[in-house]
């Protein structure tokens, strides 16, 4: 890393640290805070479909980010969330934490479509990796956190995790005020993602692919609570405990990955390799049917989401046809088309069936995913497709 890019890399440490200390108090713990609201299942995938369902504004980011800059966007979000974190401690009833936790994720889901772009001028050489050491820095924090969260709750309740949660967001967002800025340009039609994926061969591929994937990763979210709360009866400690072993195969995973991830054409063995941890968790849950099997399925997440995060970060920076920004914003774009339909879906099949039918399809889903990920042609020539596909 050159010395430029030191000083905002050791502001990307804090305010990664201070994220991922906010969401192993708070966000990790929403879909279990709602099962003890007495959240039914279709609230559950409100609840849990958030963060997905936010993500359809994400084009509309990236958007304003080439006339506005991404540091302010950034930092004003960050600072709404603090505030909506605070007020989410004092939630007395399953729908308004719901309310709550949707306003929380329109917030935070600014952000998202917004650091990939910063990440590029901050990480211009070796991104892979420093990406990866980032990664690592949050998912300490988070498993840091976690692990300590459920008992905090079971002692002190919510209103003070929402408060520490609130206050390491807030340090977050003045770590990036100094933080340096995307240029901005002015917008035009033809950086529309649509033109990308009407374009590029390459990259339909690789959003149909997410799509299938991703319809089984996120109709999953519904059922983890209810085993996890109502089948196994776990506590919050406990809970928190399967969070910290998430979290430590995330940081684990992230450097590893970040370093394996330096080679343009093992984006995709990344992105297969995470499908698989991600399938090899969902069956876990189906039948485990232990606190010791959700511990290995949660270590098989982390691994997975792992690479699957900084497999497509990859994947986005180096599509060099197109501006990172606007790529990231399509993908999460359709993950917000995912967040429409999938939580809602796990939750008919909760309704129709049980647990166990709903992540066995889920994982059929994923096997189809990793299927088509290996009919994708190598991402080294995906850039020259654009305009001939």
């Amino acid at each position: 890393m050159n010395s430029m890019s030191t000083h905002p890399f050791r502001l990307d440490v804090v305010a990664h640290a201070g994220l991922g200390l906010a969401a192993g108090v708070s966000s990790a713990f929403f879909a279990v805070i709602a099962v003890r609201l007495g959240a039914s299942p279709w609230l559950l995938a409100l609840i849990t479909g958030a963060p997905y369902l936010t993500n359809l504004l994400a084009p509309a980011w990236a958007a304003q980010a080439h006339q506005m800059g991404t540091r302010w966007l950034v930092v004003g979000s960050l600072i709404a969330t603090a505030v909506v974190l605070l007020f989410m401690g004092m939630a007395q009833s399953a729908l308004s934490f719901a309310l709550l936790v949707v306003l929380y994720y329109l917030f935070y889901g600014v952000s998202d479509p917004l650091y990939v772009a910063m990440a590029e001028i901050v990480y211009p050489e070796r991104t892979g990796a420093s990406l990866g050491r980032v990664e690592a820095v949050f998912n300490t924090a988070h498993a840091l956190a976690s692990g300590v969260a459920g008992w905090l709750m079971d002692l002190w309740g919510m209103r003070l995790v929402s408060a520490i949660a609130a206050l390491s967001t807030s340090v977050a967002a003045a770590a990036y005020v100094p933080f340096p800025d995307m240029p901005r340009t002015d917008s035009s039609a033809e950086a529309s993602p649509w033109h990308f994926v009407r374009q590029d061969g390459v990259l339909r591929q690789m959003l149909l692919v997410f799509m299938v994937a991703g319809t089984g990763m996120v109709m999953m979210l519904p059922a983890f609570p209810i085993v996890e709360v109502e089948q196994l009866g776990l506590s919050n400690s406990q809970i928190g405990l399967l969070l910290a072993v998430n979290g430590l195969a995330l940081i684990f995973a992230s450097g590893v990955w970040g370093h394996l991830g330096e080679k343009p054409e093992r984006s995709t063995i990344l992105l297969q390799g995470g499908m698989v941890g991600i399938f090899g968790m969902a069956l876990l849950y189906a039948f485990g049917g232990s606190f010791t099997a959700l511990l290995v399925a949660n270590f098989l997440c982390g691994i997975g989401g792992a690479a699957i995060s900084i497999g497509w970060r990859l994947f986005a920076i180096r599509l060099a046809a197109y501006e990172t920004v606007d790529l990231a914003g399509l993908h999460l774009f359709t993950c917000g088309l995912r967040g429409l339909y999938a939580p809602a879906l796990g939750a008919l099949l909760l309704s129709l069936w049980n647990t166990a039918a709903t992540f066995v399809i889920a994982a059929v889903l994923i096997a189809v995913g990793i299927f088509m990920l290996s009919l994708v042609p190598s991402q080294a020539t995906a850039g020259s497709q654009a305009g001939s596909v």
